[in-house]
């Protein structure tokens, strides 16, 4: 009971600080971002009294848990009053949205994680991931993991992202089982993430039309495309379908369709599970990447939040307020514990994004002046935005650095977790011209038509969608979609993980997340073609709006299709016990030793007792040890003498 408290009272308590601080943003927006205020900082006020207390007390985290709710009711106590009901009246569409959100989200989560007869099942596809999230979990609310050690390396700081699965722990300890601990703050994410997703593509093109349905509008259509993008996958892996069925008569055949993957053997359930195997088509456009790693979750809900409550003032001409920009810098700056990467990847896109409006703005100032005067009206225009930016800048860095250092180890050395990669993952497949070198060479015209095939084969019809929406939208279009695409560059130039696999993976999610309204605004337009201007192009040719109607599905159905394939591999996946019968010797760890004791257990084993029982192991699973930058052949060693 208590953890159902502690997470309503953290969300309500979020919605008023969202109120106070960005009240102009729409409702959908202002209850997404109430949720993620909510988890990173119940989550913080938790965890440091959980720390501070833990040498005093073995029920510190309970304690944190009431300070947490204590924080939760004072912010409710002073900014309650502007939770007024009129301020979050919904359309009926809007309802049917978020309803159909939270369905398909439950739905999503539910097939990763569930439990029959009474046992914790979990995924063949996100086991592995699990038993990492599971075990850190339970090192809160079942353990004593002060201060935080990676429970497959105990005995050194972690170096790992933990926050989520810290809260994850939190309400475990508040009586929350580990099924729903991870489930419902998962499904709650990522209607959240739909939420703002579709919020950010009808705030950015819509145009002051008049509609009197929901259906007449662009807009709208732009949103609901951008999610119909999060959702699936536009690689071209769906010709790896028509191949493994043997003829397209069997690869649109609704039984085989809905019986994918009939195998039913680990490892192969996604058609392309690339840079794993010899496979040019990587695993990381599928929705696996959200079902293993619910922090990704919360952290892309957090980052499009930001995302919005930047945009909307940058777009509209309107100056950055110094609350708004002060609360987005210390939630952006808090969230790096969620996920360092992706706090990484998200800073590239919002200093690109700043950088080129302010630039522009001051360009555009700078013109109206006479020539001798324009370089210092430029110089002061700059530092006008450069002052409203640093109350988002500052903070974000401030909180940010000291987590940076604290999840490395304690250290500023790199030690191979940051390095430039020229070409990253493009030459992972051993069937690719550059995979000698590991990397690009780009002065080899063969290495760049590597580059140029292995995004078509992950990406398909984007890149020329996306070359669409630059050419027919506004010039500031132009500017957002170029911090986009800065994304797409430092991901493409630098490899933010110790193995070739690695997190850099999340870079690209964000980049293919932030693309989508973009996306959907070329197929809205291409769909428009000659009833009305292209975009900003004058181009009225009703003769061409037969030919829209006819290419449009076509092209829609072709950049989706293979998420349709990967919905049944989420459906079809074959369940395991997460326990099992590892659950008496879990009880008998519990109740017969210290929250803070270390076992030596057989390496390379992902679930054991000892970890699911929330303690640490002396070397645990030696792969992931060593990702993480442990000294891993120095353990062996010792376990081996």
């Amino acid at each position: 009971m208590l953890g159902f408290v502690y997470l309503i009272a953290g969300i309500i308590a979020g919605v008023a600080l969202v109120e106070r601080c960005a009240p102009n943003v729409p409702p959908m927006v202002r209850l997404a971002g109430g949720l993620v205020a909510g988890i990173i900082g119940n989550a913080w006020i938790a965890y440091i009294v959980g720390l501070t207390l833990s040498p005093l007390t073995d029920e510190s985290l309970i304690i944190g848990l009431l300070v947490a709710l204590a924080v939760d009711g004072a912010v409710i106590g002073l900014y309650g009053r502007l939770l007024r009901p009129a301020r979050y009246r919904l359309s009926a569409f809007e309802v049917l949205f978020i309803g159909a959100s939270l369905a398909f989200s439950f739905w999503l989560m539910d097939n990763r994680l569930a439990e029959y007869d009474g046992h914790l099942m979990v995924s063949a596809e996100t086991w592995g991931d699990t038993a990492l999230h599971t075990a850190l979990s339970r090192s809160f609310s079942w353990g004593a993991n002060y201060p935080t050690e990676y429970p497959f390396f105990a005995n050194e700081p972690v170096r790992y992202h933990f926050g989520y699965d810290f809260f994850a722990g939190s309400l475990q300890k508040g009586g929350m089982s580990v099924l729903l601990s991870f489930n419902l703050p998962g499904a709650l994410g990522f209607t959240a993430m739909m939420m703002v997703l579709f919020s950010i593509g009808r705030m950015l093109f819509y145009h002051g039309e008049k509609t009197a349905h929901w259906w007449q509008s662009r807009a709208i259509w732009v949103g609901l495309i951008a999610v119909c993008v999060l959702l699936t996958n536009q690689s071209l892996e769906w010709v790896r379908w028509v191949e493994r069925t043997g003829s397209v008569g069997a690869a649109i055949d609704p039984a085989n369709w809905w019986n994918h993957p009939s195998d039913r053997v680990p490892g192969t359930n996604y058609l392309s599970i690339g840079p794993y195997y010899p496979d040019k088509i990587a695993i990381f456009n599928t929705l696996n990447v959200y079902l293993t790693q619910t922090h990704l979750i919360i952290g892309m809900a957090t980052v499009l939040f930001v995302t919005f409550g930047l945009l909307q003032p940058l777009r509209s001409g309107a100056p950055l307020q110094r609350d708004r920009m002060l609360f987005l810098g210390v939630l952006f700056g808090a969230s790096f514990w969620l996920n360092g990467v992706l706090y990484i990847a998200a800073g590239v896109f919002f200093g690109s994004l700043l950088v080129f409006f302010a630039v522009t703005g001051a360009w555009r100032h700078a013109e109206r002046a006479p020539p001798e005067a324009r370089l210092s009206q430029f110089a002061g225009e700059f530092w006008r935005w450069t002052k409203m930016a640093a109350w988002f800048i500052v903070p974000a860095l401030v909180l940010a650095i000291p987590q940076s250092i604290w999840l490395n180890g304690g250290s500023l050395s790199n030690d191979g977790a940051f390095r430039t990669h020229i070409g990253y993952l493009v030459c992972s497949s051993p069937n690719s011209a550059c995979h000698a070198n590991g990397e690009m060479d780009l002065l080899n015209p063969r290495h760049w038509q590597e580059f140029a095939e292995y995004w078509a084969l992950n990406e398909g019809l984007v890149f020329p969608l996306l070359a669409i929406a630059a050419f027919i939208g506004t010039r500031s279009d132009r500017k957002v979609l170029g911090a986009v695409m800065a994304v797409f560059v430092f991901g493409s130039l630098f490899q933010l993980s110790r193995d070739l696999g690695g997190h850099n993976h999340k870079i690209f999610n964000l980049w293919e997340v932030l693309a989508a309204p973009f996306i959907a605004y070329a197929i809205v337009e291409l769909w428009n073609i000659g009833k009305d201007n292209f975009g900003t192009v004058q181009l009225r040719m009703r003769t061409l709006q037969p030919f829209a109607w006819m290419i449009v599905p076509v092209l829609f159905f072709f950049l989706v299709v293979s998420g349709l394939l990967d919905f049944m591999t989420v459906k079809n996946d074959f369940k395991v016990l997460v326990f099992g019968d590892k659950q008496a010797s879990i009880d008998w760890i519990d109740d017969n030793t210290a929250g803070d004791a270390v076992f030596l257990i057989e390496p390379g084993n992902l679930y054991t007792a000892p970890t699911l029982a929330g303690r640490g192991a002396f070397l645990g699973y030696d792969s992931w040890a060593g990702s993480a930058g442990y000294d891993v052949d120095k353990r062996l060693a010792a376990i081996q003498s």
